[in-house]
């Protein structure tokens, strides 16, 4: 690496002393967004009923939490600035005040609203928790703190979304639901902003810039549309998932939560695996066969989707192998451009945002109109062609 670059990497690396109580303290703070942002999916035919509304247009209400998301270069212009801590706290603040907004009026106004601060929460706070930890570990041990901080996407669905869902079924309100998440976002902005270390590194007399030449790289640029392709393609079957499974076993409510908990025990095993082989097989090679494998797995998902004792297994080495190359790819992109990292990584968090806006547009459209084999076989294409712009992404550290 230049000198130059080394020595705008250095204030961002320089330490590498992440504890066990910081990385405990990050990937709890995520668990109340990623609940929130994930239950909205096996949410949406109960909220049909519930607000009045179409399918379609319950849809919306994924599309503009994914709209907002995609304003993360603020949240990673801001951790670059002004310091991790800080942007966390704010995107913790603002999921508090969308929830509650869900909470109190239950319309489809009020969930639109509340929608797009929790994509907004999202937006700040990915990009700021993944520059903190990235900027205190390594490179040849990043793939062990962002693999267990993306534990946080699984356990969001094991500990949050599953049982909320039963309390869907029980109570048939989803306002318990927000005044329970609203509690939990609460918590979580209590213990960032009181027990975290502040994420300011810089020296004082620094001046702190966001390096924007590191970004126009071809391997920045590639890694950006190889997020954007990999995520649409996973919400192209995420979005269709309930109400294709609610018309072919007749599932409910409580039995989409179970199954969106054994989605994340894949998740979760997934994460794990990353962070227990990632560094050890290659962070490039476990991405690459993370997402072949998966797209074998969507293609023989509509065969599986015929009963429950075919679909439990395809279903759950599908979330397995998804969440084992999707958080692969961290690592790899936090080291695309170091001197701007938190920038990038808000980039990518960005463009997977713009994937999945795709997603949300077209998938239940697609669904509706040619099926889940037809979806499933654009999936699986889609996931190919992401694997191509993998081939030319480098590390720069």
């Amino acid at each position: 690496m230049p000198e130059e670059a080394q020595s705008r990497v250095a204030p961002a690396s320089r330490d590498a002393n992440l504890t066990t109580t910081q990385l405990i303290i990050v990937t709890g703070g995520r668990l109340a967004l990623v609940a929130a942002f994930r239950i909205i999916y096996p949410l949406q035919p109960f909220l049909t009923g519930e607000l009045g509304i179409d399918l379609r247009t319950v849809s919306a209400l994924i599309t503009v939490q994914l709209a907002a998301s995609m304003l993360s270069p603020i949240g990673g212009a801001l951790a670059d600035t002004r310091g991790e801590r800080t942007t966390m706290s704010g995107g913790l603040a603002l999921f508090a005040s969308g929830t509650l907004l869900c909470a109190l009026s239950p319309s489809f106004l009020a969930f639109l609203i509340g929608y797009i601060l929790v994509g907004l929460a999202v937006a700040l706070y990915q990009p700021a928790a993944q520059a903190y930890l990235a900027a205190r570990t390594p490179y040849t041990r990043r793939g062990w703190a962002l693999g267990m901080f993306e534990t946080s996407w699984a356990l969001g669905a094991l500990l949050g979304v599953a049982p909320l869902m039963q309390v869907v079924q029980e109570t048939q309100q989803s306002a318990p639901v927000f005044w329970i998440l609203l509690v939990a976002g609460l918590a979580s902005l209590a213990l960032v902003h009181t027990l975290l270390p502040d994420g300011q590194r810089h020296a004082p007399n620094e001046t702190q810039r966001v390096e924007w030449r590191e970004l126009r790289t071809p391997g920045a640029l590639l890694a950006l549309l190889f997020m954007a392709l990999t995520l649409c393609a996973y919400d192209l079957i995420q979005i269709v998932q309930a109400p294709w499974l609610r018309e072919a076993l007749a599932a409910n409510e409580a039995q989409l939560g179970q199954l969106l908990a054994l989605a994340g025990i894949g998740e979760l095993v997934g994460s794990l695996g990353v962070a227990l082989l990632g560094d050890r097989l290659g962070i490039r090679r476990s991405t690459a066969a993370g997402f072949l494998l998966a797209a074998m797995c969507v293609t023989a998902l509509p065969f599986a989707g015929q009963a429950w004792t075919w679909l439990l297994p395809v279903y759950l080495l599908l979330y397995v192998s998804f969440e084992y190359a999707i958080v692969a790819s961290f690592p790899l992109v936090s080291a695309v451009a170091p001197a701007a990292r938190g920038t990038m990584l808000a980039l990518s968090s960005a463009a997977i945002g713009a994937g999945r806006v795709v997603a949300s547009l077209v998938a239940t459209s697609l669904w509706l109109t040619f099926g889940i084999g037809w979806t499933a076989t654009i999936t699986a294409a889609i996931l190919c062609m992401s694997l191509l712009c993998l081939l030319v992404v480098r590390p720069q550290e």
